[in-house]
This record gives C-alpha cells, sequence and structure tokens, in this order.
C-alpha cells in the first residue's frame, strides 16, 4: 500500500506542476466557460462555411446559449434586493451567530442560484457565505442564517455582494448587500485559574493570597515573635515548645494592579495564513486579561500605542476586547516597543506578551525596566531564544512563560502560567 500510495503522490505532483509558468497568462483564460462556449461557436462557424450548412445550427444554438447565459444573471440581480443584520454584535472565534437576511424580488417570475458571498470570509475565498435555492416571483423572503467566523476581526470585513450565475454559469453578475451592524469578533480565550501577585491598591477582605504574610485569611505558617505583633497572633503551643514567643503568619488581603503589554508591531511578528505569531499573542493577551479582570484585578493593557484600563467594569473589558480585535491581521506599522513606558511607574508588576523576535530588541535597549515578566511567543519551530536568557544592567530580560511554534495555546497555556505564577 505504500508503494501505490508513493506512485500515486509522484503521479499527482506531476500532473499538476506547472512547467511553463511564465505561458499562465496567455492560457489562463481558457478555464474560463465562456471560453469554452467561443471555440464551440468558432467550431460550429467553420464547419457550416467549409463543411456542412447544418452546423450553423449548432452556432446559432450556442449563441443563444451564451447569450442567455450573460444576459439572465444581469436581468435577475437588477430586480432583487438583499438586507442582512446581525443578531449579535460581538462573538468568539467559531461561535455561531445568527443573520438575518430579507430579499425582496420585483420581477414576476422566480429566481434560482443566487448566493451571499464576499465580506464573510478572506479575499479570495468563496467558501464563506450562503447559498438560496429559489426566492418566489414578487416576494418579500426572510432567512436566518448561522454563521460561524473562522478568525478575529470585524465582520462584515468587505461589503458582501448578492451573485448568481444561472443558467449557465457562464458569469456571475453580482448586487451589494446593505448591511446593518457590524459584528466583532473576539479572539480565542482559555480560562486561566493561578495570578501573579502585584501592587497592593487598597485593602480587600474578600480577595486573598497565601503567597503574602498579613493578618487575614487562612494560616500560613509560624514565626519568631518581633516588634510590635500583636499578642492576638501568638501560638501558645509554639511558644511552650521552644521556650520563646512565637507567632502565627496568616494570608494578606491583596488587590492586584497589572499592567499588560501586547507587542503589536508588524516587524517582530510572522504572519502566515495557517499559523499566526500576531494571533497566538492576542490570544494570549485575551486570555490573561479576562482571567486577571475575573478574579478582581486591575489592568491597565498597553496595545501598540493605545491604552486601555480595565477595572472591574464589564464596559472597559468589552472596549478592550474589542480593540484586541481589531488589530489588524498584518499587524501595526508602529513600534509598539516604544510606546507609553512612563505609564508603567505605578505598576510594580509588568508582563508583555511579546516574540522571541522583539525579546532580542528589549534585550537591546537598556531603558527597560527590571522586573518585566516576558511570555515569549516563538515565531520558529527550530528557532532559538538563547538570546533572552542575557541580562543586561537595568533590564531582566528573560522569558518568563515560553510557548513554542507549535503549542497548541488552548492545552499548553492553563498549566504554564499556573507553574509561571507558582514560581515567579
Amino acid at each position: 500500500m505504500q508503494t501505490v500510495s508513493r506512485i500515486l503522490d509522484r503521479a499527482h505532483s506531476v500532473l499538476s506542476h506547472d512547467f511553463c509558468p511564465s505561458a499562465n497568462r496567455w492560457v489562463y483564460w481558457l478555464k474560463h466557460p465562456m471560453a469554452a462556449v467561443a471555440l464551440a461557436g468558432i467550431v460550429a462557424l467553420v464547419c457550416g462555411l467549409l463543411i456542412n450548412p447544418a452546423a450553423l445550427i449548432v452556432l446559432a444554438a450556442v449563441v443563444l446559449i451564451g447569450c442567455l447565459g450573460v444576459v439572465w444573471p444581469l436581468i435577475a440581480v437588477r430586480g432583487i434586493r438583499c438586507e442582512a443584520e446581525f443578531l449579535s454584535s460581538r462573538c468568539r472565534v467559531d461561535e455561531a451567530v445568527e443573520v438575518r437576511l430579507r430579499l425582496h424580488n420585483r420581477w414576476p417570475w422566480p429566481l434560482w442560484g443566487l448566493s451571499v458571498r464576499r465580506g464573510f470570509a478572506d479575499p479570495g475565498d468563496e467558501s464563506g457565505g450562503i447559498a438560496l435555492a429559489r426566492v418566489a416571483s414578487w416576494s418579500d423572503t426572510e432567512w436566518v442564517w448561522t454563521f460561524r467566523p473562522h478568525r478575529r476581526g470585524v465582520f462584515p470585513i468587505r461589503r458582501p455582494e448578492i451573485d448568481t450565475g444561472f443558467p449557465f454559469g457562464l458569469i456571475h453578475a453580482r448586487a451589494p448587500v446593505e448591511v446593518t451592524g457590524e459584528l466583532i469578533v473576539w479572539p480565542r480565550s482559555t480560562q486561566l485559574d493561578a495570578m501573579p501577585d502585584a501592587a497592593e491598591l487598597r485593602s480587600r477582605e474578600d480577595r486573598l493570597t497565601d503567597r503574602r504574610a498579613g493578618d487575614l485569611g487562612d494560616v500560613l505558617g509560624t514565626r519568631p515573635f518581633r516588634d510590635g505583633d500583636s499578642l492576638r497572633r501568638v501560638h501558645w503551643g509554639q511558644t511552650a515548645r521552644f521556650g520563646r514567643m512565637i507567632v502565627t503568619e496568616r494570608e494578606a488581603p491583596v488587590a492586584c494592579a497589572v499592567q499588560l503589554r501586547v507587542d503589536t508591531s508588524a516587524s517582530i511578528h510572522r504572519i502566515e495564513s495557517d499559523r499566526s505569531s500576531l494571533e497566538r499573542t492576542l490570544t494570549v493577551a485575551a486570555s490573561i486579561l479576562e482571567s486577571l479582570h475575573r478574579q478582581h484585578a486591575r489592568v491597565d493593557v498597553v496595545l501598540g500605542k493605545q491604552a486601555f484600563p480595565v477595572g472591574s467594569s464589564s464596559g472597559e473589558l468589552r472596549r478592550c476586547l474589542d480593540a484586541i480585535a481589531r488589530v489588524p491581521f498584518t499587524g501595526e506599522t508602529t513600534d509598539s516597543t516604544e510606546c507609553t513606558l512612563d505609564r508603567m511607574s505605578r505598576h510594580v508588576s509588568t508582563i508583555v506578551v511579546t516574540t522571541d523576535l522583539a525579546l532580542r530588541q528589549h534585550v537591546a535597549h537598556r531603558h527597560r525596566s527590571a522586573g518585566e515578566r516576558y511570555i515569549v511567543i516563538r515565531t520558529d519551530s527550530a528557532g532559538d531564544i538563547s538570546t533572552g536568557k542575557k541580562t543586561v544592567e537595568g533590564c531582566d530580560c528573560h522569558a518568563w512563560l515560553e510557548l513554542a511554534a507549535t503549542d497548541p495555546v488552548e492545552m499548553i497555556l492553563p498549566e504554564s502560567w499556573r507553574r509561571a505564577c507558582h514560581v515567579a
């Protein structure tokens, strides 16, 4: 079986190989259906003039088919009006969203072979959209279509069109579709449980951490008595055992203030159709943002040249996720590694989601503040970020958490994040 499969693969590669790419511009027109009709008409004309006049009947039939195939689609789209409306304003990648389509047919005959495309998939990709089998004559018809966006962003990507090639598909006539509203598609997100301790903004008894000593929560351990300790914290059993004053330590209240900086510059990302380091970076950033927000932390997000404070308000979270969804797929032209460093002064903890290419730039810039935690997305599975282990004066530039180019983010990130938070 392996031998047969190998032979078939070689045969397929030979049959599909382009031996004369320079001639494509001269012969690609042969792929169009009208080329076949035109060639059939020329052959019928030659045969009718030189061999048998009966061949002119075939010529007349070919001309009739060509005229009908060209004129009918043009007439059909002139009598149709289409409107589309997203029934939800936000969703995530691959989540189902309903789209309401309204069609008004002004012609006294039904229309077949209609489809709504262009705007629900990447340019050049005709797979996104919906096909309509039949629209009744003199009718107002409504459909509800379930749309699953395959990528983040704002939909429609461009203005949709309704087209038809009925009956022969020789040409496709198009008419614009009026779209009501827009759909903002957030990147995928995975739930993260742990949270790194950061600056304490205010005391909250319902928010505790087992990694800082305080006066509330569960007992963490014991230690020798120090001047100023309350007698209420004395552990009398241990005091009697050791013959000196021993006190207990408990959990401390915490409210975190974290700056989350996301590198979106095109120069430090590798943009590929099937695997983009920018998309992985935004997925990681969205997961961290939502997880910290769910744990009542304050997060100041720096996205390129923009800053978004995200507190307890769900509206602030939505506004930031909307901005993440709107990041261009090819990255931003500005250098995000040079943005708004003055806003970091009041944050004890700064998390930078970047790539191995950008980490080398961070090492090279000595003005970076110490103590930043770098989440590094590798851009090449065979790459090496050993330069990220270097430490320059005033900059602790090493990978706090690292994801390989082939790692599935939804599976690897939760455990890696939990482990990084516990050893930070």
